[in-house]
């Protein structure tokens, strides 16, 4: 869509530039011609989308075609497990996968708003995401056939005790993107601390 849009406005001020230039200036046309290309490929390149994560343009990013890539999977995996929850009717699995959602929204959220900790995520994108889709997929395959056999009662047990592993999984990934953040608040309120016993002496001297 978006390169639909830059041929349309490129091709519109080509367009307008070839006639200015023949038709009301009275330029030679392959003077005309060539500035009107010029201005096709200047419009094409300025109105090209500046693609980002959170606030960083791609291009600014090592590795950040690929980030994106990790990001867009990660969405598309969450809308899945999204799903999961709003259509499965075991109570005990609903509750987990509900959870498992909120957290993986959670992580998907910092991430977005903080780029530069995407890599630090590359195991949970590729193994505990991809297998609590793959888990909640199958689970909702065996619910919607309707069936109370053997094998049904085996993926309802297995993806059980599936999810709570998961779930923790998921927890741990959070916390650890979360600990520098929480490193980084403990030492301000450390130095705010400190700041503050200094000031005291001062201020109950009037100071």
């Amino acid at each position: 869509m978006n390169n639909t849009r830059q041929v349309i406005f490129s091709t519109i001020g080509s367009v307008v530039v070839f006639c200015l230039l023949n038709f009301l200036l009275h330029w030679p046309i392959l003077v005309s011609a060539v500035l009107s290309l010029g201005t096709f490929a200047g419009i094409y390149l300025i109105s090209k989308p500046r693609r980002k994560i959170g606030g960083l343009l791609i291009d600014e990013l090592d590795n950040g075609e690929e980030l994106k890539a990790l990001m867009d999977d990660a969405y598309e995996d969450m809308v899945i497990i999204e799903k999961a929850s709003r259509q499965i009717h075991n109570t005990s699995i609903k509750e987990q996968t509900v959870l498992l959602h909120q957290t993986g929204k959670n992580i998907l959220e910092y991430l977005t708003k903080n780029p530069d900790r995407i890599s630090a995520a590359r195991r949970f994108f590729g193994y505990y995401l991809d297998t609590a889709r793959e888990i909640l997929e199958k689970y909702l395959s065996f619910q919607k056939s309707g069936l109370k056999t053997d094998d049904v009662r085996r993926v309802t047990q297995a993806t059980q005790d599936a999810l709570p592993v998961l779930n923790e999984a998921f927890e741990k990934q959070f916390n650890s993107l979360m600990e520098n953040d929480i490193i980084d608040i403990e030492a301000n309120i450390k130095l705010l601390k400190t700041n503050l016993e200094m000031d005291s002496p001062k201020i109950f001297k009037g100071e």
